[in-house]
This record gives C-alpha cells, sequence and structure tokens, in this order.
C-alpha cells in the first residue's frame, strides 16, 4: 500500500505526462530535467531519511506507468553516476489511485513542489491548489522541514488514532509533544490512546506530563481523576481531587468530583458504607456552598452537573430516594435560574376528536444500547391513528438501533451538544407526554428533565432507580417487578404497567459455531455463565461462587465483560480451600455470534443480586437458558423474578442467599430438572418478545394521565 511509503515529510510533484509515450528513451522527455533537478535536491537533503517524494502518475496506463517508472529508475542512475549517494529517500509513483486512498495519501502531503513542466489541468484542481507550496529554494530551510515534520507527526498519530491499531500513533504524538510540549490536545489524544488499549498507568502518566508543562490546564486535571477512578485507584483519585478543587477553587466541576465521586468497584462492606457517608457529607456541603446570584455563577454550576451523574450510587445496594431527592432538587435550583423561561407549569390543551397525543421520546442512547432498546416496542408498536410519536437523539452514536427508532417515529432529531436546541425543539413541538427512557446515565440528559418542557414528564427504567426530580411526574414500572412498598423509592408517583411493562425485540439466535474450547470452558463442565459489568457485583456475595463450586466440583464460571473482580473471588474461593482460578473463566466483550454461542453452550444462568440482569437476562431466555436468581429489596434487582414470573418459569426463583445456592447446585446435578426448565422455557419466550399488548398498556395509562391533567 502507498501509505506505507510514506514518511515524517511527504512531497509530491505533478509532471505533464503528455509526451510520455513518444519520448522514450528518457533523453527526450521534457520532464527528465525536472525530476533531476528535484531529486538531486532531496538526494543531499540532511533530512532526506525522513522524506519521501510522491510523482503523481494517476492518470497514466498501465503501460506508460511501466514507462513513468523506466524514466525514474534511468534518473536515479545519472545521479548515481555523478557520485550523489541514491539512498535513504524514499522515491515512488503515485500510481492509480481509488478516491477514497488519494484522499488519504493527500492528507499526508506537506508540499507540492512546483517544476517547469507541471500538468496545467491537474495543477488548478481546488484540492491540488490546497497543497502548500515549497520551491526548491526553501526545501532545506530547517524551519521549512522541521515545521513540516512536526505537522506530519500530528496527523500520522490522528491516523493511527482512529485505526485498528490505535497503539501505533503513541510514538507520534510522543515526539510532536517532545518538540511542543504546551499542545494541551495531545497531551488528551495520547493518554485516551494509552486508555483504548488498556494501558491505564500510561494514560495517567502522559497527563501528569502534560500538567507539569501546562500546570493551569484544567481539563488535564479532570483525566487524572477520573483516570485515576477508572483504574479503581478511588482514595487516590478522591485526594487529588480535593487538592484541584483547592487550586481551581471557581471550577464547579471539581467541586462536584471532590464532593460527590464515587468507586466503581468495592473491596469490603463496610467500604460501600464509608463511601456513602462521603457522598451524603459532600451533597449537604455542595447544597449549602453553591450561589447562584450571577450570570458567571450560574454558568459554572450548570458545567458542574452537566459533567456529573450519580451512577454508581444505586450499585450500593440502598434506598436512594432521599439522597436523589437532594440532587434533584440542586440540579432544578441550577436549570430553574440558567433557563427560567422552561420551568414553569404547562397545562395540557384540550385533545381534539381528530388530534393525535403526542409523545415524545428523550435520550442520550437512541441506538444499541441496553436501557433504552428494552422499550424499542413502545414505539414500533405505537397506535398511529391517536398517538403521534417524537424522538430526539441527543447522544453521538448512530446504528442500526437509531435507524428502527427513527423509523418507529412520526418525527426524529438527532440534536447532539446542544441542550438549548432540544429543549426548544420539544417546546415547538408541543410535545403532551415526554418520556425519558432512563435518567441518571448522562447528564445532560438529566439536566433536561429537571426543566418543564412538557405538560406530563415520565421516566422509565433504563436505569431503574428515581431521579429525585420534581419536574418528573411518573416512573413507569412494571407490576410484576415492583415490590409490594415500590413507591418508598422514589419521588415520582410509581405506575405499575402490566406484566413486565415492555415487549423485548424478538431475538434470533443461529446454530452454534464454536466450541467450549474456543471461550477457554471445558467440555465435561457444569458451565454457569454471569454477564454483568463489574459494579453490579457486591463484595458480600462473593462467597456465593465459591460455595457452589465446593458443591460442584467440575463446574467453570464464565464471568463475562471481565467484571467482577478477580481479586475478592481469589480470597473467596480461599476461604473454602479452592483456587478461583481453577474455576473461573473470564472473558472480554464478545462479538454478537461469538456471545450468543456462548449462551448456547452454558448450562446455568446466574442472575446478580442488588442489580439484577436485564437485556443480558432476556439474552439468556431466548437460548432457553436456565435463571437462577434472587429478587431483593428494590426493582432494579428484580427484573429477571418479573420475566421468569411472566413466563411461569418460577421453580429457579430463591427467596434468599441460601436457597439460591441450592438451585444453582440442583441445576448442576439434576439433568433431568435442569432440562425440564429449559423446555419450560423455550414454549413461554412468546410472552416477553415482540408482544403488542405492553404498547397498548402504556397508551392507557398515558390516555388516563392525560384526562386527569385536562380542566374539569
Amino acid at each position: 500500500m502507498l501509505i506505507n511509503e510514506l514518511r515524517d515529510i511527504n512531497f509530491i510533484i505533478f509532471p505533464n505526462w503528455s509526451n510520455l509515450e513518444t519520448a522514450m528513451p528518457s533523453a527526450n522527455f521534457a520532464n527528465a530535467e525536472d525530476l533531476i533537478t528535484v531529486l538531486r535536491t532531496l538526494f543531499t537533503h540532511q533530512a532526506r531519511q525522513d522524506i519521501t517524494l510522491l510523482i503523481d502518475t494517476q492518470s497514466l496506463s498501465d503501460e506508460l506507468q511501466d514507462n513513468a517508472n523506466s524514466l525514474l529508475f534511468e534518473t536515479v542512475l545519472k545521479l548515481s553516476l555523478e557520485d550523489i549517494i541514491c539512498e535513504d529517500l524514499n522515491v515512488g509513483l503515485t500510481g492509480q489511485l481509488t478516491i477514497q486512498e488519494w484522499s488519504v495519501i493527500k492528507s499526508f502531503i506537506n508540499f507540492r513542489i512546483p517544476i517547469n513542466n507541471e500538468d496545467p489541468y491537474i495543477i488548478q484542481q481546488p484540492e491540488i491548489a490546497q497543497i502548500p507550496i515549497c520551491d526548491l529554494s526553501e526545501i532545506c530551510q530547517k524551519t521549512v522541514y522541521e515545521a513540516a515534520r512536526l505537522e506530519s507527526w500530528q496527523r500520522w498519530g490522528d491516523y493511527f488514532a482512529d485505526s485498528e491499531s490505535p497503539e501505533n500513533a503513541i510514538p507520534y504524538y510522543s515526539k510532536y509533544l517532545s518538540s511542543c510540549p504546551h499542545q494541551i490536545d495531545y497531551y488528551l489524544k495520547l493518554s485516551n490512546i494509552f486508555y483504548k488499549i488498556g494501558q491505564m498507568q500510561g494514560a495517567i502518566q502522559t497527563l501528569q506530563n502534560g500538567i507539569s508543562h501546562c500546570p493551569e490546564a484544567e481539563e488535564l486535571y479532570f483525566w487524572v481523576i477520573i483516570r485515576l477512578k477508572q483504574s479503581h485507584k478511588y482514595l487516590e483519585a478522591r485526594n487529588f481531587a480535593h487538592r484541584v478543587t483547592a487550586k481551581f477553587a471557581e471550577n464547579y466541576v471539581f467541586k462536584m468530583l471532590s464532593h460527590l465521586m464515587l468507586p466503581e468497584i468495592y473491596h469490603t462492606p463496610d467500604e460501600i458504607d464509608t463511601c456513602r457517608a462521603w457522598f451524603q457529607d459532600g451533597l449537604e456541603k455542595l447544597i449549602q456552598e453553591i450561589t447562584i446570584n450571577s450570570a458567571h455563577e450560574m454558568k459554572k454550576a450548570l458545567t458542574g452537573i452537566r459533567n456529573h451523574t450519580n451512577f454508581f450510587l444505586a450499585y450500593q445496594a440502598k434506598n436512594d430516594v432521599l439522597l436523589q431527592q437532594q440532587y434533584g432538587q440542586l440540579v432544578h435550583q441550577i436549570m430553574a435560574a440558567n433557563y427560567p423561561q422552561w420551568v414553569q407549569a404547562r397545562p395540557i390543551s384540550s385533545i381534539g376528536k381528530n388530534q393525535r397525543i403526542k409523545i415524545g421520546y428523550l435520550s442520550y442512547f437512541l441506538c444499541a444500547w441496553s436501557g433504552t432498546v428494552l422499550f424499542l416496542n413502545w414505539l414500533k408498536y405505537a397506535d398511529n391513528q391517536n398517538f403521534e410519536i417524537y424522538s430526539y437523539h441527543i447522544g453521538h452514536q448512530i446504528d442500526a438501533a437509531t435507524q428502527l427508532f427513527q423509523s418507529h417515529s412520526t418525527k426524529f432529531y438527532h440534536l447532539p451538544n446542544n441542550l438549548e436546541q432540544v429543549c426548544q425543539q420539544v417546546i415547538d413541538d408541543r410535545i403532551d407526554v415526554l418520556i425519558f427512557p432512563e435518567l441518571g446515565m448522562d447528564a445532560t440528559t438529566l439536566c433536561i428533565a429537571g426543566l418543564r418542557l412538557a405538560p406530563i414528564q415520565c421516566m422509565a427504567w433504563g436505569q431503574p432507580v428515581t431521579s429525585g426530580l420534581l419536574t418528573i411526574d411518573y416512573f413507569l414500572s412494571s407490576e410484576l417487578m415492583e415490590p409490594v412498598n415500590g413507591q418508598d423509592h422514589y419521588t415520582e408517583s410509581l405506575v405499575r404497567l402490566p406484566g413486565v411493562g415492555i415487549s423485548y425485540p424478538a431475538i434470533k439466535v443461529d446454530s452454534v459455531r464454536r466450541n467450549r474450547l474456543f471461550f477457554g470452558l471445558r467440555e465435561d463442565a457444569i458451565v454457569y455463565i454471569s454477564s454483568q459489568a463489574g459494579y453490579k457485583y457486591l463484595p458480600q456475595h462473593d462467597y456465593i461462587y465459591a460455595e457452589i463450586a465446593r458443591q460442584v466440583p467440575n463446574s467453570q464460571f464464565m464471568f463475562l465483560r471481565s467484571g467482577i473482580s478477580q481479586e475478592r473471588l481469589r480470597r473467596a474461593f480461599a476461604a473454602v480451600d479452592l483456587n478461583s482460578l481453577d474455576y473461573c473463566v473470564f472473558s472480554p466483550v464478545l462479538p454478537r455470534d461469538d456471545y450468543f454461542d456462548l449462551l448456547s453452550l452454558a448450562d446455568i444462568y446466574l442472575d446478580t443480586f442488588s442489580w439484577a440482569g436485564g437485556n443480558t437476562t432476556l439474552d439468556a431466555i431466548a437460548c432457553h437458558l436456565p435463571i437462577v436468581t434472587c429478587p431483593g429489596e428494590f426493582m432494579r434487582s428484580r427484573h429477571s423474578y418479573g420475566f421468569l414470573q411472566a413466563m411461569g418459569v418460577t421453580e429457579t426463583i430463591a427467596a434468599d442467599a441460601s436457597q439460591y445456592i441450592q438451585i444453582a447446585v440442583r441445576l448442576a446435578v439434576d439433568i433431568d430438572w435442569r432440562s425440564s426448565v429449559r423446555e419450560a422455557l423455550k414454549l413461554s419466550t412468546n410472552v416477553l418478545f415482540d408482544n403488542p399488548t405492553a404498547t397498548q398498556n402504556l397508551e392507557a395509562f398515558i390516555k388516563q394521565a392525560i384526562a386527569s391533567e385536562l380542566p374539569k
């Protein structure tokens, strides 16, 4: 590939080849002298080992390409007879390139060298005219080629950063920063490369190097905090955040991080209580200290809440309603100060006989993301005679699921990075009911939800914890998933939609292509699979896996996403005199086909305790994999319970941890029972997949809610 021939400094010339066919040998060709002059200069250039000269031959036929190559060979031979060392410099013909290939190559060309006999048509093209010109008299000037080298390091770094081999960007960004140590963006870029390839220490060290050269660059400090936290160095991140907050006292983002940041992984149950107490204390301080009396203060506070969510709070398995309510009031206070025109009550207008109800769906994740795909069929099966669907996608990702959301919408808007535009569009569309599929994953979405953009505003359980916002009227939940005292967990009015409240898009499971050995599993093992993110596993439950292993010696546990803490598992297994490495297998996120092959090859699905599987449980059900689950105190721990209740397959629902272990063990040793559970799941999947009843129930609630808002 021609791209591989390029170097740090790349020149190009555009000879006029019009008489090439009749001008051989080269002595008769008008461009021969031009070529000799250019090559003589570059072969003697002090940086020739870093230079590539491209000779444009895109317009030549295959036969004339051979003639041009012969001309180049003869020219180099002639120069060698002049005792010019024709080494180190890289010279080549472009050959015939596709539009895409030329676009890539052109982006790496530093200069066009003008010659006497250029192709007059080509050099007048706008894309060629944009290439900077460098005369031969300037080429050897140190400032020229050093500037070109710096530019190329930037370009090569950016090129590899977006490739399948991002690690190749590291030397280019590093060389650029060694020459330009005050370029903040490139410390961020280099750090991000280390993060992408899993070298977290390199990511942190790069940011710290940047701080040493750019001590006032607040974004570098921000990412040090984030990367330390992601490295599970929570205390170090927290302490650093406190120091940074003292240094940049006006920065509300740092203030929120130092007060409200939580770890992703806990090592002990006591650590959960300690971090929760810190969070509670920090939230109270934030509320006490906030001042939004001036435009400057309002903007600072808005920037802070647009860069923070309480996402990890809900994974502590506690009742978060009071803390969420306090934070929700803070968000609403800041949003009301910045956008007073969008917090006023919006009475619902009377809907005429031939008018349709307008439902809006607003999310950062109207794409292939678990927390919104759950609700895709609410749009798909909408009653188009009585409802109009408006979708507002404020995130960046566009994929096949986004196209489905769009196809099921009356109107679809993609409005990333513009909070004000999104809000105004919702207002202009005069939405009757605005539904947020999730609140708590994305900070900007939560800020928007802190405004009053529609007469009725609801949230669904894409992130199944209360928003705490007084501007969210209803929490759309599930009759089968909510405990009796469910309303105690929400500031919103709880809506218990019949059944599980949703209908999941049908899952097509193809024939298995892989075998167990491909996934590092034994063919004769009883394979338990658990496929949650690491923060869903709390340390008080680690012993359960070890106890199952003790009772099922031939067991293996496949943890997808490499989520659960391996150090914690080591301790839990060691407590019963077992080695976790003999039982536990860890896998990164898998391609879809491999993932469903793995589910089909496994024996038993182990649900997590304090936060049950949603999409992952439905994936397992589609593969008829027995589900062991134990519903907890909150709705977020009862998804699998609700699915199994709806299907009438309740034998594998445990009342407590002890029974959970008993069921998991029995499924391993009682093959007939395991087969009967599989068969029961197979016969009942239609209850959960592509069933329009869930949408009809939602629409019935919406009509009722609107009727209750209309003037009597």
